[in-house]
């Protein structure tokens, strides 16, 4: 499979390998990672003979003299040398020479998106637009998100002047069935014509950069490169006052990702699962279960555990006893969600696989239902 990759990038590569950039391109890092994505925060403007690297605020790391980006191109910056190969017109992949620990062998390549130049926004209109205000996203799901298809996900993000905090919600049916909310620092910068949103966390918990690239009275739009397949998202300008969204919060859990991007597999090793064992987690799950239902199949509840023993990221799946689609009560489900979320004893700081530590961990728990009563648990 992997010559077979080989060989297309190679023919691809022959075809577009020397044509050469316009003088004024901007690209933008999207991932890195093959099968599992984290963000790679930098963005390349190449402009008359130079080629500027930024970092997700904007600011100028290092300019070198360079007269056009094309699919041979090795840019020998201090503190990165990126080697180049074109997949097509408007993507690259770069391989760092220089970093032997994020990027080792063929996975760990990134990718370079070249990105239109977007009428010039004001930068400080948009600081005012979205700041001290609340928008609502309703989440588009990628392959970043935790397998998922029975839950509504929408955010409400607050927006002070230096930070965000996004309250997720997890709908099932109508309901809310679970919340949790995290804190993030945000720029608002531009370079050239085009404008950005980053968000900020530690500088080892690398975030996505977003374009702008509409702005309304009531409506921000972005271009998120951070998936396969860039999306175009929008926050919508809320409802909800600031002192409703503090008071949504209060009682809300706060959940983090330890590192956003990559997490582990709970099948990497036997120190991620739950520490007192299936059998507990159905005891406590089936007692006081609500009789709702007479169906019979399986709720499959997935999640991230971060680092700190902690749940979030939800996805919710459900099937009948032959694999197929169905749904049970809000009762049953709300009530397995909320039993799971209570349970304290899981592991935390993993180290697994060979001694490849992540900092996260994707995992399931799969109930099966028989006549409306919870009786086995996987895995």
């Amino acid at each position: 499979m992997k010559f077979c990759f080989s060989i297309a990038l190679a023919c691809l590569c022959f075809v577009n390998c020397d044509s050469k950039l316009p003088e004024n391109t901007l690209l933008i890092g999207a991932y890195r990672g093959l099968d599992k994505l984290i963000p790679y925060p930098y963005l390349l403007h190449q402009k008359n003979d130079s080629v500027s690297l930024f970092d997700n605020q904007g600011m100028l790391i290092e300019r070198i003299k360079n007269s056009s980006i094309n699919g041979k191109t090795v840019l020998k910056f201090k503190s990165k040398q990126l080697k180049f190969s074109r997949l097509n017109d408007h993507i690259f992949t770069v391989f760092d020479i220089l970093d032997t620990v994020n990027f080792r062998g063929f996975k760990s390549r990134a990718q370079f998106e070249t990105i239109a130049l977007e009428p010039k926004f004001n930068i400080q209109t948009i600081k005012n637009f979205i700041s001290e205000s609340v928008f609502k996203y309703q989440v588009i799901e990628d392959e970043n998100s935790n397998p998922n298809s029975d839950f509504d996900i929408e955010q409400l993000l607050y927006f002070k002047n230096d930070s965000v905090c996004t309250l997720t919600n997890y709908y099932y049916q109508g309901q809310k069935t679970a919340s949790e909310y995290e804190t993030k620092a945000y720029t608002i910068f531009s370079i050239d014509q085009a404008a950005f949103l980053s968000f900020r966390k530690e500088d080892n918990n690398p975030q996505s950069i977003f374009q702008i690239t509409n702005l309304d009275s009531l409506n921000i739009e972005l271009k998120d490169f951070s998936s396969r397949e860039p999306k175009t998202i929008q926050f919508n300008n809320s409802s909800v006052t600031i002192d409703d969204y503090l008071e949504l919060i209060k009682n809300t859990a706060h959940y983090s990702n330890c590192f956003d991007g990559y997490q582990g597999e709970y099948y990497y090793g036997e120190d991620v699962t739950y520490i007192k064992g299936n059998q507990y987690i159905i005891d406590i799950v089936s007692k006081d279960a609500p009789k709702t239902d007479v169906k019979s199949g399986y709720i499959i509840l997935h999640y991230t555990l971060n680092c700190g023993g902690e749940l979030g990221r939800f996805g919710l799946i459900q099937m009948s006893r032959e694999f197929k689609s169905m749904t049970f009560s809000k009762e049953i489900v709300s009530h397995i969600v909320d039993s799971v979320r209570d349970l304290k004893d899981w592991p935390t700081n993993f180290d697994i696989l060979e001694g490849l530590v992540y900092k996260d961990v994707h995992g399931f728990l799969m109930f099966k239902i028989e006549n409306g009563i919870i009786t086995d648990l996987c895995p």
